[in-house]
């Protein structure tokens, strides 16, 4: 189940950047606009729901203890 899950994710990952990349070539928004939306619609769901993005970016609480 892990393995289907990391494969949905990466699957994910993937398709935002080939959007991304299509949006650049392909569209009158400004670079920066295009990256910037990239960056988040990749990053909230690997710091929430990848559970990579726990490995990557640990609780400081927890940490602390």
């Amino acid at each position: 189940m892990n393995k289907l899950r990391k494969r949905k994710f990466n699957t994910y990952y993937w398709t935002c950047v080939v959007v991304a990349v299509c949006m650049l070539i392909f569209s009158n928004f400004d670079w920066q606009i295009i990256i910037a939306m990239l960056t988040t619609g990749t990053m909230i769901p690997f710091v929430y729901f990848d559970e990579r993005g726990k490995d990557a970016f640990p609780d400081m609480e927890v940490e602390d203890e």
